[in-house]
């Protein structure tokens, strides 16, 4: 299952205050990718979708839909401060994949910029 580390719950929730969008959820999204591991998208919406996975994660929500929590099962969103804040997913399953580009002449359709 997903799940939301604290300090991500904390660090949303000062965001959507700042911003304004206490009544805003945190989409997020997962599709299959290559050697790399699924990619992720992080969006506000206000709304949730039918069928959509909800957790509350301390005052916020976040919406994540059906496909992608195949994608996110044993992963978990959270925040790193420092230089260069913000959101990351955690995904032990996308670990350690690889296709072997990184060591190929040929990274043609790989996408992972190696």
């Amino acid at each position: 299952m997903f799940t939301v580390t604290e300090r991500a719950a904390q660090a949303l929730y000062q965001f959507l205050q700042s911003e304004g969008k206490t009544d805003y959820a945190l989409r997020v999204v997962a599709q299959a990718g290559g050697c790399c591991g699924p990619a992720y998208g992080l969006f506000l919406e206000k709304e949730m979708a039918p069928g959509d996975l909800v957790i509350e994660a301390g005052s916020v929500k976040i919406y994540v839909d059906q496909m992608s929590s195949a994608l996110l099962d044993e992963a978990k969103l959270d925040f790193m401060d420092g230089p260069e804040p913000g959101f990351f997913i955690d995904n032990p399953k996308a670990q350690g994949s690889a296709c072997g580009c990184a060591s190929s002449n040929d990274s043609s359709g790989c996408g992972c910029g190696h």
